[in-house]
């Protein structure tokens, strides 16, 4: 092996050995992010089961009396909304596509659509689509007030009759390893739906539980809480498995690096071996001549 080569092996190692220092710092911060927000992500799970379990309770209880305004479908419209989480940054893996992926099988073309992170609101603007992107930074800033602006926005198009549903797009953290892209609906709630997020008290009837002024006045303040909260946990689920996915990618980029290196250092010693080798060679065929 010429000389040359050997320089070569030795520019492409220096610039493995660069870009190992850029992902390794980038799954440090990715590791830092992923921990605040799972931090984030556990303790909003409290809030959430207990306004999950107060909402199945008082729709059992209510039964078929109530013809609340948010559960019943407007048949006569074909659009539906969709608040779609993506990320803004790259370098995370599958999980932009795995979003974008379930996001295009589920939405129409004439659908709403309220974007939330850059990927999303680039992928569906180049498809000349009904996005609404002034939500865009909700994944960075993870703003409850803004997040609950959006909310009144999606309520008034379903409230008067716009839209049919009301549905989201997002990543559900399962482990630090695995995340998966779904789609749920948001609005109408249905009581057979609640009732599977959270096991009922079997004691919960009608006669156990007084609505003052009614029920239907009790659902309409209740909902839209219940609304904010679970889809707010939805936002933090999302980032937590952005970054989680993030960290695995630039772990998985530092061990490919690894291994990378320990090649180029094998073929860089048997060249340097090489060389020594023809010029002992060389050495010795002059010393007998």
């Amino acid at each position: 092996m010429m000389p040359g080569s050997m320089q070569n092996i030795k520019r492409r190692m220096r610039s493995i050995q660069s870009t190992k220092k850029i992902t390794s710092a980038m799954e440090l911060v990715a590791t830092s992010k992923l921990r605040k927000t799972r931090n984030q992500l556990e303790n909003l799970k409290h809030y959430d089961q207990l306004v999950m379990d107060m909402t199945s309770r008082i729709l059992i209880a209510s039964e078929t009396n109530v013809e609340n305004k948010y559960l019943i479908h407007n048949h006569k419209v074909d659009k539906d909304a969709y608040i779609v989480i993506s990320s803004s940054l790259g370098l995370c893996g599958g999980y932009n596509s795995n979003v974008l992926k379930a996001a295009t099988k589920a939405i129409k073309q004439e659908d709403f659509i309220f974007t939330i992170g850059n990927k999303a609101t680039t992928f569906f603007t180049l498809r000349q689509q009904n996005v609404n992107q002034r939500f865009m930074e909700l994944n960075n800033s993870l703003d409850f007030n803004q997040l609950t602006t959006m909310m009144k926005e999606l309520e008034k198009l379903y409230l008067d009759g716009k839209i049919n549903r009301i549905r989201i797009v997002y990543t559900e953290f399962v482990n630090n390893l695995t995340f998966k892209a779904r789609v749920k609906t948001l609005l109408p709630i249905s009581k057979q739906t609640i009732a599977e997020i959270k096991s009922i008290d079997p004691l919960t009837s009608a006669e156990f539980i007084i609505f003052e002024p009614s029920a239907d006045e009790v659902l309409n303040q209740l909902i839209p809480m219940y609304l904010y909260s679970i889809v707010y946990g939805y936002l933090i689920e999302s980032v937590t498995s952005e970054n989680a996915s993030r960290r695995l990618s630039m772990e998985n980029a530092n061990d490919n690096a690894e291994e990378l290196l320990e090649n180029l250092k094998l073929k860089y010693n048997q060249a340097r071996q090489t060389a020594i080798t023809n010029e002992i060679s060389e050495i010795i065929a002059g010393a007998n001549a």
